[in-house]
């Protein structure tokens, strides 16, 4: 992620505990899932404060059901804004062996630096793309991989499939991209915002000590 500091506000009477839980899971499925650079900051903050003015009170769920909205669309918010970035990307993986391994195959693809620079160049480096999810620490089967760029899909089992190539590169050009990469293992899935690195990454941060 980039550093982040984010406040949410609302009027509804909600108690500390429930809070706290509502935000946890607002947060675990938006800016948890958010990856810019691969790094986080002794900054990360995320905030939430009820001032109860509401006479109507609202449970943990409700509560999380409204948060993770807000916190979604911040996050679409932070990617498209991020330090030098030229496009948001979604990773999707499934047919993993499960839930927390669908996670954590699609951010080794969205954190890799090839990955990123790929998609700022509009190449779609399916190869890459293999390589990181065969080393991601999951169950993984070359044999049973397919990759898409959207609809498109670039390598079927593990190789190369034939696809239509102009429509790939009008699709790599958007702003918008999603890699779906398919393990084929089990039901396992997951998805992970990311974007692209752009030269303006390093402008911003090549001197910052």
């Amino acid at each position: 992620m980039a550093t982040m500091l984010a406040v949410l506000t609302t009027d509804a009477a909600c108690e500390p505990g429930p809070l706290h839980t509502a935000l946890s899971r607002a947060v675990a499925g938006s800016f948890n899932l958010l990856s810019v650079d691969g790094c986080t900051s002794t900054n990360d903050t995320v905030l939430v404060l009820a001032g109860g003015r509401s006479s109507r009170s609202v449970g943990a769920d409700e509560m999380a059901e409204a948060l993770g909205e807000a916190c979604g669309q911040l996050a679409g918010a932070m990617a498209a804004d991020a330090e030098g970035a030229t496009k948001v990307v979604r990773v999707v993986v499934t047919g993993a062996a499960s839930h927390d391994e669908a996670h954590r195959a699609a951010r080794k693809v969205a954190d890799s630096l090839l990955v990123k620079c790929s998609l700022n160049g509009a190449d779609p480096y399916w190869g890459r793309v293999v390589s990181e999810l065969g080393s991601a620490g999951v169950a993984f089967d070359l044999d049973t991989t397919d990759v898409s760029y959207g609809e498109l899909t670039v390598c079927r089992g593990g190789v190369a499939a034939d696809h239509d190539a102009a429509a790939l590169a009008q699709y790599m050009a958007g702003q918008h991209v999603e890699i779906r990469c398919a393990l084929g293992l089990g039901d396992g899935s997951g998805a992970v915002l990311a974007t692209d690195l752009g030269h303006g990454y390093i402008d911003e941060n090549r001197t910052t000590s």
